[in-house]
């Protein structure tokens, strides 16, 4: 007796995540931590290549430093709500620095998450799961 084959199970879709970030360290740190929860992680060392990484591609979470060379990551954020190229709330924004700077006060206005360097792995990923998981 033969029983039909049907479709094999769709494999779940892995969310992919673009880092951007000039430092290997934590680029190295961050792509390990979300790679082994399951994410799909890309990256881009300053805006400018981040921007150019979004062209023609999709990706579900932006996870981007806010103090680069080239573009920094309040500039960055501008260029992609001006060009509609990625959903806003869909970003959440690293820093190694606190205060009142012209940048750090951009994020604040933008309603962003910001998670300040060093910051615990377990927070970062539970950041992630929060930011991907809202409408």
């Amino acid at each position: 007796m033969s029983t039909p084959e049907g479709p094999s199970p769709a494999a779940p879709v892995r969310a992919r995540i673009l880092l951007v970030d000039d430092d290997p360290l934590i680029t190295d740190l961050v792509v390990d931590m979300l790679a082994m929860e399951g994410y799909d992680v890309e990256t881009a060392s300053d805006g400018l290549e981040a921007l150019e990484r979004l062209q023609g591609q999709r990706f579900d979470l932006i996870v981007t430093d806010l103090h680069m060379p080239k573009l920094d990551g309040a500039a960055f954020y501008r260029e992609l709500r001006e060009r509609q190229a990625h959903p806003l709330k869909k970003i959440i924004f690293l820093s190694g620095t606190t205060g009142g700077s012209p940048e750090h006060k951009a994020v604040m206005e933008s309603g962003a998450p910001m998670l300040l360097k060093p910051f615990n792995v377990n927070d970062l990923i539970e950041l992630v799961r929060s930011v991907l998981q809202a409408a």
